[in-house]
């Protein structure tokens, strides 16, 4: 009797280990959730079978997606659901915390958050399955590959010199940004999401003839987004009111 007990105590742990480990397999990139106890558990990604399952087919696309918790009309709780984080006119999707559909949000077609009496407060992001933009871009050395100009569809790609364009950024941890080119480029940068503003300037007075140097510089001074590709290999900075951009690609 005693030895069956045992071995009944032993598979009981076998089983509580093997549970553990296939939960931990499972576990959903990019996020690790340290928060409040959300929708009565306390890791929502994880023990939501319906919010898992949602992230995890996020896993699979190259469209930047996120999850946040919210609270809506007063005291529930649920979570926003946002699949195309690159679409300007797409909605989000606002879900209890059982995984039924309670409406779309924003975008062209869907209800604005004061509908559902959202909180603003209360809203934080849980899951994204796309790098962080700051923290991509720092520590790597960047290379300007082209100038694209959005209203006329047009590009133009600066002189090489033995077949490489000799212009790059590199981002320090502590706001400060260097690059190279004609001169030695040096500056600061905030970055807010992605949202970027930089004061580079020529610290070095060697003449550009060709004006491209110049041209990188204003625009770098008048830029405002900036994003890094899915697998953060790549890097687009957006200035002019968002007419035009430059595309970098990690050097390394």
């Amino acid at each position: 009797m005693k030895k069956n007990f045992f071995i009944a105590i032993a598979l009981v742990a076998v089983t509580m280990l093997m549970f553990s480990a296939c939960k931990k397999d499972k576990s959903v990139l990019h996020f690790d959730y340290e928060g409040p106890c959300h929708c009565g558990v306390e890791n929502p990604l994880e023990d939501l079978e319906w919010l898992h399952r949602t992230a995890e087919s996020f896993e699979s696309t190259t469209q930047w997606a996120t999850i946040s918790i919210c609270v809506y009309d007063s005291a529930r709780q649920g979570f926003i659901v946002n699949p195309c984080v690159q679409c300007p006119d797409g909605m989000q999707s606002l879900f209890d915390c059982q995984g039924n559909l309670m409406g779309n949000l924003g975008g062209i077609a869907g209800i604005p958050l004061s509908t559902y009496n959202i909180d603003p407060s209360s809203v934080r992001e849980i899951y994204r399955n796309y790098p962080d933009t700051a923290a991509t871009l720092i520590g790597k050395r960047w290379q300007l590959q082209r100038f694209f100009d959005r209203e006329t569809n047009s590009e133009e790609v600066p002189m090489s010199v033995n077949g490489l364009i000799p212009f790059w950024l590199f981002f320090n941890g502590n706001g400060q940004v260097e690059g190279g080119g004609i001169n030695q480029l040096a500056g600061n940068y905030a970055m807010i999401d992605h949202n970027i503003y930089m004061s580079v300037a020529a610290v070095t007075e060697i003449y550009d003839a060709t004006g491209w140097e110049e041209r990188m510089l204003n625009a770098l001074n008048n830029s405002s987004v900036c994003e890094v590709g899915y697998y953060g290999r790549t890097m687009r900075i957006y200035y002019d009111l968002n007419r035009k951009y430059m595309d970098f690609v990690r050097a390394d």
